[in-house]
């Protein structure tokens, strides 16, 4: 294995080891939005990260007997790019802003390839460069600039039908990157949450009990595990969904529980049916509602002959009763997205 770093001292170790891992699913164990259909799967991008290759025929998915994302460059020689925004956390600028950041990555370069390693805050930058050599480590060192308005780590590769296999990327302040470090963001991007005596969400949070909202740029991580599923907007980032006012239920998966799951709706987006994120409009089970009266008694008529007090050949309908919806007690919560 090939090592790339200068000399550790105990203090800058120390140092290190009081940080966070500033990549967020740095071993790629998060695929949000993988399909399976049958045996086949297709694992697309893991989340919190950024694939963007132009040319023909490029591809990323995961190689689950190696634990390792894999990325197939394209035909051409237009430049792959697998990046991450390391800055989306609130108040990044107290922790980052004239700092050393110390980037490492494992990865597999196959022979006759060349592969970057970069990392920039939009005003400096350091990158490194790597031959085909298999298994290699790459590092890279960056003082961020005061003035900085993002942190990005970026692999990229212009070699043709290059597959890069990368095992981990890690990412810290000091002078050494430890691949061990609790990350910054706690817990998963995209999970959902839900709270009942406050109707400001936390700053790791983005409410969605307001109108359908764009995501900004400093939210790719989350963009990437929402991935257009209720929408896009001008910019074509993704939507949040409005859930306000609905109520919540468990994915039919086929159960048939929800007997009209396959003709469920989209919620901004495309997706519909029986899947994660759709919409039911309310309605009622059919059923019917029992008369108290009878037709088959006898009818007593007087001098004028016989009388007709039910016209059994029309319909009418019962007397209206209830409110505007059909609900159960509920109480009204907060709910909200995690972001960083």
């Amino acid at each position: 294995m090939e090592t790339v770093c200068g000399t550790v001292t105990m203090q800058s170790l120390l140092l290190a080891m009081q940080q966070r891992n500033l990549v967020y699913n740095y071993d790629f164990r998060y695929y949000s939005n993988k399909v399976i259909i049958g045996n086949d799967i297709t694992y697309n991008s893991p989340d919190g990260w950024i694939y963007l290759d132009p040319g023909r025929n490029g591809k990323i998915g995961f190689d689950s007997v190696n634990n390792t994302c894999i990325i197939t460059k394209s035909e051409d020689n237009s430049p792959m790019r697998f990046a991450q925004a390391l800055h989306e956390f609130p108040r990044w600028q107290s922790v980052l802003a004239g700092r050393q950041v110390t980037a490492k990555a494992i990865l597999n370069i196959p022979a006759g390839a060349e592969v970057t390693l970069s990392l920039t805050d939009g005003i400096d930058a350091c990158t490194i460069a790597r031959k085909g050599s298999g298994l290699t480590e790459m590092v890279v060192q960056l003082v961020v600039n005061p003035k900085s308005t993002a942190v990005l780590l970026t692999v990229g590769c212009a070699t043709p039908f290059a597959r890069i296999a990368v095992y981990s990327m890690c990412a810290n302040v000091g002078a050494v990157a430890l691949d061990n470090l609790p990350c910054t963001v706690q817990g998963i991007i995209g999970e959902r949450r839900q709270y009942i005596a406050t109707e400001n969400p936390p700053a790791e949070e983005l409410s969605l009990c307001n109108p359908a909202a764009e995501l900004g740029l400093d939210f790719s991580r989350l963009n990437s595990v929402i991935n257009s599923r209720f929408g896009t907007g001008p910019n074509k980032r993704s939507l949040l969904p409005d859930m306000r006012g609905y109520f919540s239920r468990a994915w039919d998966h086929g159960a048939g529980t929800d007997p009209d799951a396959g003709q469920r709706k989209p919620l901004g987006g495309t997706i519909k049916g029986d899947n994660v994120g759709t919409l039911e409009e309310d309605e009622f089970l059919k059923h019917d509602h029992q008369l108290s009266f009878s037709t088959d008694k006898p009818i007593l008529t007087g001098k004028e002959g016989s009388a007709t007090i039910i016209n059994t050949g029309n319909t009418s309908n019962t007397k209206p009763a209830g409110g505007k919806e059909t609900r159960p007690k509920n109480l009204a919560e907060l709910f909200t997205i995690k972001w960083a």
